[in-house]
């Protein structure tokens, strides 16, 4: 094991309340960039809530410090989504978004919340379908905030549209299903990051990082049914017949796939009959 990935275990070990969401992001970051020093990053991510508090009234109300903190963080920094190379790995490391001011809705989001904290605001990443957003505030007062597109607020009825584009028109809705807006756990935040990371490099055909980060996703919640089929199937093609077995038979433990877990079943007893091999 790595000294990176020692690290990421380690953390991963920790209650969810005990967890630092940026020492985690930097955890994340650091499996795939060796030699990666999380405390620069730390430190400049400081630097950026220091200047934040120079511009942010303490005693102004919520909306008018979120109006200050994305004049800031957006209008000044020039932090924004990067539209040409969505499924640039490096959209997903936090030290990199810092450096490029360059991200995706999660790792941005995951900025704000931080910056934010620092500042005293109550900033919550959710993770709404499709487009992670962040939640100023609980209750009805509460602002949902698009970073990747400047921090602009959205309403309810643009939240249920864009329900809508993604399952059709009249499946789900923001007063049907408020769970939808509920603050995420750090260890979601962070498996939703990983899962990210987990397409990039299945697209790219490098399997080793693939692996890599379907292993951390695991780390953090060892039953994903999903992580598991992935993994079980990928050390299956690095011909690595033990760990498929592992991961493929708790699949068929936890998934409630019936389709799924019967194709799995035969290539378990496929895997089952062929000669062990060490690596």
């Amino acid at each position: 094991m790595t000294e990176a990935q020692q690290r990421f275990s380690q953390l991963a070990q920790q209650p969810d309340d005990s967890i630092d969401l940026a020492t985690a992001a930097l955890a994340v970051s650091g499996l795939f960039q060796p030699g990666l020093a999380p405390s620069e990053t730390l430190q400049s991510l400081e630097a950026l809530a220091a200047r934040a508090a120079t511009q942010v009234a303490p005693e102004a109300d919520l909306f008018d410090k979120v109006r200050a903190l994305n004049g800031f963080l957006f209008d000044e920094l020039r932090f924004t989504g990067n539209q040409d190379d969505f499924y640039d790995p490096r959209n997903s490391f936090l030290d990199q978004v810092l450096e490029r001011r360059l991200g995706i809705p999660i790792s941005l989001s995951v900025i704000y919340i931080e910056i934010a904290a620092r500042l005293g605001l109550p900033a919550y990443g959710v993770g709404f379908p499709g487009h992670f957003l962040v939640r100023i505030g609980r209750g009805d007062t509460a602002l949902m905030l698009d970073v990747y597109a400047g921090g602009v607020a959205l309403p309810e009825d643009e939240l249920d549209q864009r329900l809508a584009d993604l399952y059709g028109r009249g499946t789900l809705n923001i007063r049907s299903h408020p769970a939808l807006l509920w603050p995420a756990t750090k260890r979601e935040i962070l498996v939703r990051m990983l899962r990210n990371l987990i397409g990039i490099y299945r697209d790219r055909g490098e399997h080793i990082n693939q692996l890599s980060a379907l292993t951390a996703a695991l780390t953090l919640a060892p039953d994903l049914p999903g992580e598991l089929r992935e993994r079980g199937l990928l050390y299956r093609d690095l011909d690595y017949a033990p760990a498929a077995l592992g991961d493929l038979r708790r699949f068929v433990e936890v998934s409630d796939d019936a389709e799924q877990i019967a194709a799995v079943t035969q290539i378990i007893d496929q895997l089952g009959g062929q000669p062990m091999r060490l690596h």
